[in-house]
């Protein structure tokens, strides 16, 4: 990867994190009112609808015939939109806004875990730039008071799925774009998600729920989903997995300027601290090469 393409994927990957910084501000503040799962199902019809249009635009269709690609599509879907939507969404619901941002940070802790079994080793700078990244989050985050209950646990599994999940996207770019890719993996959580929905909250008045509550399905599936998605596979397939997933893992200093700007909350010594640290976590891992992605075991089809 060209060293103008890394930084491409660099600045896309930031504004996507930007969006992140926003999602769970709106998102745990208006799901404590809609029923988890469907509100899940809703926004996830919508990605996929979103997505669609993209690769119906790209003139991409076609390559939905690429059948090699499918195991590693059906998995994207499985452990990056099925499983851990219906964990994140379930577990917002349940706990605050402030421990959904923070205990998604844990997926960190799963990536550091997770890529040396895939090529990716955990090398002194690397480490360096996550764990800042990571201890920044919680600096910005933390409020004194960490109470684990089981939304919280609902949304550390949902972390747990990610890296797994990035790592048969990273697969199937090799095979298909971005876009397709990201198509795929929001049609099948709208193919499997609205029934478990059905299942688990038949109460669900779908028509009330689009009615009183639109503007934040539109900003879930469109911006968030549709728009912040895009921008993370673009930036994504340019990067490799650690690098990637430490830049989309600043979303919380995103949330701090959102706090500031739109919510008018003030910003305590403690946070101005997180934000000092992770902003060192950025540098030093935006400023670090991407491995070479042949060498790994996501570069080989």
């Amino acid at each position: 990867m060209s060293k103008s393409q890394e930084k491409i994927g660099i600045t896309l990957v930031l504004l996507s994190a930007s969006i992140h910084g926003l999602s769970p501000l709106i998102i745990s503040k208006e799901s404590h009112n809609i029923p988890p799962v469907t509100f899940a199902a809703i926004t996830t019809i919508i990605g996929a609808f979103f997505c669609f249009l993209i690769v119906l635009k790209q003139k991409k269709l076609h390559e939905l015939k690429i059948k090699k690609a499918y195991p590693s599509l059906l998995l994207v879907g499985l452990l990056i939109v099925i499983i851990p939507h219906i964990l994140f969404f379930i577990g917002s619901s349940k706990t605050s806004g402030i421990n959904t941002s923070l205990l998604g940070l844990s997926e960190m802790i799963f990536l550091l875990i997770f890529t040396p079994f895939i090529g990716e080793k955990n090398t002194p700078e690397k480490v360096l730039s996550a764990l800042a990244i990571l201890i920044g989050g919680i600096f910005i985050l933390y409020q004194g008071k960490l109470t684990i209950n089981t939304g919280d646990l609902l949304i550390i599994a949902s972390t747990a799925c990610y890296p797994i999940g990035n790592f048969y996207a990273k697969k199937a770019f090799n095979m298909v774009s971005s876009s397709t890719v990201l198509f795929v993996r929001f049609l099948l959580g709208a193919i499997a998600i609205p029934p478990i929905a059905f299942f688990l909250e038949p109460q669900a008045n779908i028509q009330n729920i689009i009615t009183n509550h639109w503007i934040t399905i539109f900003f879930t599936g469109i911006i968030f989903l549709g728009i912040g998605k895009t921008l993370w596979y673009e930036g994504f397939k340019r990067l490799d997995m650690s690098k990637g997933i430490s830049l989309i893992l600043t979303a919380p200093l995103f949330s701090v300027f959102f706090l500031v700007t739109i919510f008018h909350e003030n910003i305590s010594i403690q946070q101005w601290m997180g934000i000092a640290i992770m902003t060192i976590g950025i540098y030093f891992s935006a400023k670090r090469k991407s491995v070479d992605m042949d060498k790994t075991k996501y570069g080989i089809i």
